[in-house]
């Protein structure tokens, strides 16, 4: 009883610590400013209009000096700031997240906030439901074991993630709220809500295209088969009603040259300057400390996953955890940023799903 009441206090304690370290302490990035534009378009303004308010917000939220770096310490965000029609070409790109656009503006709308304000609210209270979810599966178990929801919620970042003005937050708590009912054998469930975090990241269809095959495992064919089609279905509907440039334009204005309009650029395909990129980005990462932690936690976690499974020490559990870290290489390999956020939508459940091996299973908590 005594030790429960303390992880309760922790628990408690970080929640706190959480909230105080990221509400209203949101990091603009430049993507803020996209999907605020976003936003504003979709409320049907202007081209013009949009821009202007977007800009306007902005300078009434920050200092001068971050509105300076945000708007024009590059030539690429000058463009975006002196020219409204560079910023709108950029949209297909955002537009790709129309469930976090429309998050945006129902946070917005409810709480009476600015759009940069909203995407602090959704990161923030996202991290707060993914502690939530870890501390409440671990609290089940019995002695020491109870306290492994530290280590997971520490080396998932959410300090980090709930700073974020993105949809990773968002998108991390719906790929471990469906990863979790994947594992509970409840395969309606956890597969609607995998489908779910496809309107928040287009690229997730990596990870939710695996986890979807699941159910074959317990001989649902049909189920699993069903699941691929569909996400296939929501993937290219997405792609095709935001008029996406395409994996390859995307890719290239991302990772070899930043395009400052978007409209009718169509690169040619190079495979040797993918496999550049592909690898001078692995390089970067091995030989960069910021980067390499989450890239060593995926291979380890993975390698972990695979010598259980062999061993056939918790089966499902760790065919559950070898497809995420599949997947985390796989979405590296299809779109080799370094960028730690762009992963931990996925490396979070992995974190979790990991963790779970330490547990016994036969001893719980009354």
């Amino acid at each position: 009883m005594i030790l429960r009441i303390v992880n309760l206090a922790l628990f408690v304690l970080l929640s706190l610590f959480l909230f105080d370290k990221t509400f209203a302490k949101g990091y603009y990035n430049w993507d803020s400013l996209a999907y605020s534009y976003a936003v504003h378009i979709n409320e049907g303004l202007s081209i013009k209009d949009a821009h202007a308010l977007t800009y306007q917000t902005l300078k009434q939220e920050v200092s001068n000096g971050l509105y300076e770096d945000l708007c024009c310490s590059s030539k690429y965000r000058r463009a975006q700031f002196e020219n409204p029609d560079n910023l709108d070409s950029m949209m297909p790109m955002y537009a790709l997240k129309p469930g976090y656009i429309f998050l945006i503006k129902q946070t917005k709308d409810t709480f009476q906030v600015s759009e940069f304000q909203a995407m602090n609210y959704i990161s923030l209270i996202s991290i707060l439901l993914i502690a939530a979810l870890i501390f409440l599966r671990f609290f089940q178990l019995s002695s020491f074991a109870q306290f492994l929801w530290i280590p997971v919620v520490f080396l998932g970042e959410l300090l980090f993630l709930g700073k974020l003005m993105t949809p990773d937050a968002i998108s991390a708590l719906l790929i471990l709220l469906g990863t979790i009912g994947l594992l509970r054998k409840r395969y309606v469930f956890g597969c609607i809500v995998l489908g779910l975090s496809l309107l928040f990241r287009l690229d997730l269809i990596v990870v939710i295209g695996l986890l979807g095959l699941l159910p074959a495992i317990d001989k649902k064919y049909y189920f699993a088969l069903a699941n691929s089609a569909l996400y296939l279905f929501g993937y290219f509907i997405i792609s095709y009603s935001s008029d996406h440039v395409g994996w390859w334009p995307h890719f290239y204005t991302s990772l070899v040259s930043t395009q400052v309009n978007m409209s009718e650029f169509d690169p040619d395909f190079s495979l040797s300057k993918y496999l550049e990129i592909l690898y001078g980005n692995f390089m970067w990462i091995l030989n960069d400390n910021r980067y390499i932690k989450w890239f060593a936690t995926s291979f380890a976690l993975l390698l972990t996953s695979v010598i259980l499974y062999t061993q056939k020490k918790h089966t499902y559990l760790n065919i559950v955890g070898i497809t995420l870290g599949i997947a985390i290489f796989i979405k590296f390999i299809l779109f080799p940023k370094v960028d730690s956020r762009v992963y931990l939508s996925i490396l979070i459940a992995l974190i979790y799903v990991s963790a779970l091996n330490f547990r016994n299973a036969k001893k719980y908590i009354d």
